[in-house]
């Protein structure tokens, strides 16, 4: 037996009509649900608030349905018959308050219900980690009894009448816990007193991810983009979990995005995965690719899928596509003492001096690692192959001959061998977008001989160094750099197609100590550029 329980939430218009954020639940008026079972809504509450149609307020009332909560108290009532009896189950409770007309109009969301007619239903789908969700919105959005679809992950209301409003909420997904008739009115209120105002530093994040949601619901979308900030400040190890489950739910990209860079790097970083989510004594919890915040939600990591989708193809997009002309650029080593590792080369624009990308080399053996640098900078702290701003790597081999240019995926089978913690977490297998090969050449009695192989467009290149020639004059080989060069090192070339000296794909040379020259146009893109001038500069055994 299952029973509906109502709860007096009738307001005076002249009382404040929702609680301010820090302040208790003073909306809705509901008793402590420790105290009574069965509050129920008071008869002159309902009819005040039919009885003003428009003017006075509309009743809402925010049903909830329970999914297996536990009823720790009860309410012994009379029967007809004139017997006691005592429930079997409660399996939903509601809340109700009277509302302005007005403030509920501020909510396209609601105003789209208020302004339909009787018996009008408008529903805002919410993303869950339950198998069949999908099948269910659809038998819902299908006409299916409401009461049914109250098991679902979706926020409906429902117009009862003139005077009425009937609010669900999810029994299932990070809306059961996180949605709740406090965040509702807050978000209510805080539209009518402006998005501008709203502070959030005190707020714990829960009930900050409370208002975000409702705000998304809603479709507040200048309170949705205040709460948004304010959570991704707070995305951290802690509160991950709880952040994935808000975002996903609100199909948030932009924060489900801030998720899985976190996750990433606490997952495969170099600390390894936190003790604490393995073995069960934090709140937080890692169990078979699924992120669980104890007793609020639970989602599956792979939901995180499109993230790194779109990112490798905005990354492709940004570094490895060539573009229509020369780009010129300048090269700035940095080293430590007498030479030591690591080396760091910035990628500065020639006419701006703009950092546009910096590659890492950790000791001469170790792959050479690129990072994009944004507007905001580039954290040296954050150099790894599983942070955000990670483009790719050139691995060497021992001799220095070959080397070889992946973009910014994984090498999954050695990643998921060293860290199994990360089955279920999204990554890709790297993909060799270039080859770059040098010639033995031990003696160093011939210039070097440098040759780069990729494919682009479907169609393969395949461009050699131009052969220099013996100037007597200096006593030395030579090639023509148009004044961009200004240093002889026999690290300087020129990439061309056929030995056609007319078309010079990649100009490379030395500038002054650590300072060098890199201009390159299109098929090669900056991502192979860059490669390239790594290559240049990293030791070769046997290559002098």
């Amino acid at each position: 037996m299952s029973a509906a329980a109502y709860a007096d939430g009738g307001e005076s218009p002249r009382a404040p009509m929702f609680p301010r954020l820090g302040e208790g639940n003073t909306a809705t008026g509901a008793q402590d649900s420790q105290s009574s079972a069965f509050p129920r809504l008071v008869d002159d509450a309902d009819q005040g608030a039919s009885s003003v149609p428009g003017e006075d307020g509309v009743l809402l009332r925010i049903r909830q349905r329970r999914s297996g909560a536990r009823q720790d108290t009860f309410e012994v009532f009379a029967a007809p018959d004139g017997n006691t009896e005592i429930p079997l189950a409660v399996s939903a409770t509601t809340v109700g308050s009277r509302v302005p007309r007005a403030a509920l109009q501020q909510s396209p969301w609601l105003a789209r219900c208020v302004n339909g007619p009787d018996g009008a239903t408008v529903v805002c789908p919410l993303a869950c980690d339950d198998a069949g969700e999908e099948e269910e919105m659809e038998a819902f959005m299908g006409g299916e009894d409401r009461q049914s679809a109250t098991t679902d992950a979706a926020v409906f209301c429902t117009k009862v009448s003139e005077a009425v409003l009937e609010l669900g909420v999810p029994s299932r997904g990070a809306g059961q816990n996180l949605l709740n008739s406090r965040g509702l009115f807050q978000c209510l209120d805080l539209c009518g007193r402006g998005a501008s105002g709203v502070t959030t530093t005190s707020l714990e994040i829960t009930h900050l991810l409370a208002l975000f949601l409702w705000a998304a619901v809603l479709e507040l979308h200048d309170l949705v983009g205040v709460f948004r900030e304010a959570v991704a400040q707070r995305v951290g190890i802690d509160a991950v979990s709880l952040v994935l489950a808000a975002s996903h739910a609100a199909a948030d990209k932009e924060l489900m995005r801030d998720c899985y860079w976190c996750l990433r790097e606490a997952i495969c970083g170099a600390a390894g995965v936190p003790t604490s989510w393995l073995d069960g004594r934090s709140t937080v919890r890692l169990v078979r690719g699924v992120l669980l915040h104890v007793g609020v939600c639970k989602t599956p990591m792979r939901v995180l899928s499109h993230v790194l989708d779109e990112d490798m193809s905005a990354k492709k997009a940004r570094w490895s596509t060539p573009g229509d002309c020369y780009t010129l650029c300048k090269v700035h080593r940095r080293r430590g003492e007498d030479g030591a590792y690591p080396h760091i080369y910035e990628v500065r624009l020639d006419h701006s001096d703009e950092l546009i990308m910096i590659a890492s080399r950790e000791d001469e053996q170790s792959p050479c690692q690129f990072f994009a640098v944004g507007p905001s900078g580039l954290a040296q702290a954050s150099l790894s192959e599983h942070c955000q701003e990670y483009l790719g790597c050139i691995v060497p081999n021992f001799w220095g001959t070959t080397f070889l240019l992946y973009d910014s995926g994984s090498d999954v089978a050695a990643l998921l061998k060293g860290v199994p913690a990360a089955r279920g977490l999204p990554v890709r297998q790297r993909a060799q977008l270039c080859r770059i090969g040098y010639e033995t050449n031990i003696l160093g009695d011939v210039p070097r001989r440098v040759t780069v192989d990729f494919e682009r467009g479907g169609q393969g290149y395949q461009m050699t160094n131009m052969a220099p020639r013996w100037d007597k004059k200096l006593n030395s080989y030579a090639l023509p750099f148009f004044g961009r060069v200004k240093k002889a090192s026999a690290k300087n070339f020129q990439l061309v197609v056929n030995d056609d000296p007319n078309t010079i794909y990649l100009m490379f040379g030395k500038i002054s100590k650590d300072v060098f020259c890199l201009d390159f146009r299109g098929p090669l893109s900056a991502l192979d550029a860059i490669a390239i001038a790594s290559a240049a500069l990293a030791k070769k055994r046997a290559v002098s």
